[in-house]
């Protein structure tokens, strides 16, 4: 059940209608938890119990560190949520790498290979949880006394599968009260979810077509071939997940709750730093508070928190040595950044801004070919292509450079319409034409459905 599909609309609509109707906060909790169990057994059924054992785990867990703080109940908390993480999405990897030492080295034993099963949305509610039961380890947040409350916190369908990540301390307090119906809330929140639409269907599925073309024969690439594949996959994968965060956070605002937002124009970053504090900003946030600081900080071997925060986040992502190396190659760029004073700030004049601009979308283009490759062979090839002589071109299709250009001038303005309650402020006549603008995205290309990119992490 994809947001981009009509059964989605099915569940939601009449989710939103009998949520306000109903006069009573654990009712309206309770519709919520309904939808998200339905929302999530569309997807895999036998996935349910997976999802509802970790709730009552984690509310126990949670409820247990109320009558005591204890560091051992926290250890074991993380340990059991990171343990169904690692044996659902590391288990088939880290048997596959031993089966290849064990070969090298001549030996005869194999270590059987675990069916391939990935829960939908695991990585992320598994963080969410960790977050939890170290917020309130450390007294941030208070346990939830109600086992109806923490299930939605835990399993609200819009943030489920690919985030954003809530955190306990700002979607508890949410849930406790019955909130009234907020008319420019509602029509910021229907707003963000045909923007996210068109941002998914009219972008990043068009974009689609061609990076998984370049993807898939490399070898036979051009140089400008495989740039614009680039390109094409570049701004196919943030306007998914962009695409998907925005809708999220529309999903919410119909029932009145509030999600962060996760993305703030990061391809105008001025440096890798920047970009991280504008890309997938909740789960930046996640990996700096759950681990970057218990490992040390900025306290003591910094450069290696770092290292290991970078190579740990690429890792979250897949698991594969294409996606290790992702995030080593970022932890290597902001360890130079670091120790580069020199490195030009956003206080100089414009000419050094859009240099830097272009140099740092340039850097973080050429490790996403890392993350998109499907091994470490396509990877090779596909680099061998963008910077090895010889340099050869081709013709850019006119439809992907007219969708790159439009998409890379407008994505900022349009990502100003998402704060707050700015699409609200705007006159009506320009609200429509961007609602219908946005639509006539949606109509225009629904014919092929694409999953979600973030589905698979």
């Amino acid at each position: 059940m994809l947001f981009n599909s009509l059964s989605f609309f099915a569940l939601l609509f009449p989710a939103v209608a009998l949520y306000w109707a109903l006069p009573w906060q654990r009712a309206r909790l309770g519709v919520l938890f309904c939808a998200s169990m339905v929302f999530y057994a569309a997807h895999h059924w036998p996935s349910v119990f997976l999802l509802l054992g970790t709730i009552g785990f984690n509310y126990v867990m949670g409820r247990l560190q109320a009558r005591s703080r204890s560091a051992t109940l926290l250890v074991a908390a993380v340990a059991v949520n990171l343990s169904l993480l690692l044996w659902f999405k590391y288990a088939a990897f880290i048997a596959d790498n031993v089966n290849a030492m064990l070969a090298l080295l001549g030996a005869k034993l194999a270590v059987p290979r675990p069916p391939s099963f990935l829960p939908l949305g695991i990585s992320f509610f598994t963080f969410q949880v960790v977050a939890y039961q170290v917020d309130v380890f450390r007294r941030e947040v208070e346990p939830e006394p109600s086992l109806l409350r923490f299930a939605v916190f835990k399993c609200f369908f819009p943030q489920l599968i690919a985030g954003p990540i809530v955190r306990a301390r700002d979607f508890l307090p949410q849930l406790q009260e019955r909130r009234c119906f907020d008319p420019q809330a509602f029509h910021q929140g229907l707003w963000l979810v045909m923007a996210g639409l068109a941002l998914k269907i009219g972008v990043a599925d068009v974009l689609a077509q061609f990076s998984d073309e370049a993807f898939k024969r490399p070898d036979v690439l051009t140089t400008v071939g495989a740039w614009t594949g680039l390109y094409a996959y570049a701004f196919q994968l943030f306007a998914d997940f962009w695409g998907y965060s925005t809708m999220a956070v529309g999903f919410a605002a119909l029932f009145g709750l509030v999600l962060p937002l996760n993305f703030d124009v990061p391809y105008v970053a001025g440096s890798l730093q920047d970009f991280w504090r504008r890309w997938h900003i909740t789960l930046s946030i996640w990996f700096r508070d759950y681990l970057y600081i218990p490992l040390g900080g900025n306290r003591r071997r910094r450069d290696l928190n770092l290292l290991l925060t970078m190579t740990a986040a690429g890792l979250w992502h897949g698991a594969g040595w294409t996606f290790v190396l992702w995030g080593f190659g970022h932890g290597l760029w902001l360890l130079l950044e670091r120790h580069s004073p020199n490195w030009p700030t956003f206080r100089t004049g414009w000419w050094t801004r859009f240099v830097k601009m272009v140099l740092v979308f340039h850097g973080v283009c050429l490790l996403w070919v890392l993350f998109r490759a499907p091994s470490l062979d396509v990877a090779r090839v596909y680099f061998g292509k963008l910077i090895l002589p010889p340099f050869t071109a081709s013709k850019v299709p006119g439809a992907l450079a007219g969708w790159l250009i439009v998409f890379a001038a407008l994505h900022r303005p349009l990502a100003w319409t998402f704060v707050g309650s700015r699409f609200t402020a705007l006159r009506l006549p320009l609200q429509w034409f961007l609602a219908l603008a946005a639509g006539y995205l949606v109509l225009a290309y629904a014919g092929a459905r694409v999953d979600f990119i973030y589905f698979t992490f």
